[in-house]
């Protein structure tokens, strides 16, 4: 079975993978090593020794330490970035080196939210804002803060991470993990990863996710078009489908379980989580009929894997609809140019979301404002 759109929330993909994966993008907290935190600290000292091991791409092309499949999704790599740049993505020095992982994940997330609450437990960082993630380099590390976590009351979901982006502030390199996807994909995953090199939104983590997930699609479907790889298309639109399946089951189970808890406010604690975890189980016995791929998958679905997963299950509705204003002011649509518009859009309100309804309007008498 093809392995469609790791570049969401990994943890969905058991069913494909047979193991959880986790978010590919947890990783901005490991950028600043300078400050006293220790958590910072150790995470940018571990991230200082992955950039530390890169080799440039073009010499690992010209050696036999990788294989030839290895190899060929480099080339593919170096395609993809040359694309990306002409739709006025921020690639700059991005996935120009490559470096060798002895497993498959580069680190390590953990998510967390009250049995009670459907809201993720944040942490705030410098530049980035607040996250709603906890991204560790070491599997242990992540594991003890997941049993912290679980002992002060959380639910807890946790994975492993095979890609994830500085946000521009390394050059991010090619991980030998990201080379196992098909080639649709791994130019997924990039455009998800240069989405967030090229726009950011501070304070936004659930808008940055989702956006990355739109221009994703659309680049995706847009360079295989380029390509003349229909056949690959094809498929990429199946897995889309079942995928839209999923975010209504989804959406559907993150609405029960709110219903419920607020009609269950005054039964006691320990009966609420009961009726809760009755509503995620007939929700698991009643998912979508997958015509390709079982997004819902294995594995216990919680609040915080309920959480985590709607970060990488946007409703596409607000971002096309910003998408179609953009395209009334400009002849053409062009990825890289309508993120800097939404940045600038960004830069005035108080949220990305609310930056893709200042997309659409319009100054009296005169045409939507760019």
């Amino acid at each position: 079975m093809p392995q469609w759109r790791t570049a969401r929330a990994g943890r969905f993909w058991a069913a494909i993978r047979a193991r959880n994966m986790a978010a590919n993008t947890a990783a901005v907290v490991f950028l600043l090593m300078t400050l006293s935190s220790c958590y910072l600290t150790k995470q940018g000292y571990r991230q200082l020794g992955l950039l530390m091991d890169r080799v440039p791409v073009e010499q690992v092309l010209n050696e036999d330490k990788v294989s030839a499949l290895e190899k060929q999704k480099l080339k593919f790599t170096q395609e993809t970035m040359s694309y990306a740049a002409s739709q006025g993505m921020h690639v700059d020095e991005a996935y120009r080196d490559f470096v060798h992982l002895s497993g498959d994940s580069v680190s390590y997330t953990v998510q967390a939210a009250m049995p009670l609450e459907m809201k993720l437990k944040t942490w705030w960082f410098p530049i980035v804002g607040t996250v709603p993630y906890l991204g560790f380099f070491d599997k242990a590390d992540r594991d003890a803060e997941a049993k912290d976590l679980l002992e002060a009351g959380y639910e807890v979901h946790s994975g492993g991470v095979t890609a994830y982006s500085s946000l521009g502030w390394f050059s991010d390199p090619v991980f030998s993990s990201m080379l196992k996807r098909t080639d649709v994909e791994l130019a997924h995953l990039y455009f998800h990863e240069l989405t967030h090199r090229t726009l950011w939104v501070s304070d936004s983590a659930e808008f940055n996710e989702n956006l990355a997930e739109f221009i994703a699609d659309h680049l995706a479907e847009k360079f295989f078009t380029h390509l003349g790889r229909s056949a690959e298309l094809v498929l990429f639109r199946k897995g889309n489908l079942d995928y839209a399946s999923f975010r209504d089951w989804l959406q559907k189970l993150r609405a029960d379980i709110e219903q419920n808890l607020a009609e269950t406010k005054a039964m006691p604690t320990a009966d609420r989580i009961v009726e809760k975890q009755k509503i995620i189980s007939l929700a698991t016995a009643n998912k979508p009929s997958f015509k390709l791929i079982d997004f819902v998958g294995l594995g216990t679905w919680n609040n915080p894997r309920i959480l985590g997963a709607g970060l990488y299950a946007p409703d596409v509705s607000r971002f096309e609809a910003a998408k179609k204003c953009y395209e009334q002011m400009e002849i053409l649509f062009v990825a890289g140019n309508f993120l800097k518009s939404l940045g600038k859009a960004a830069e005035k309100t108080s949220t990305g979301f609310a930056a893709l309804e200042l997309m659409c309007e319009r100054p009296a008498g005169g045409p939507a404002s760019k």
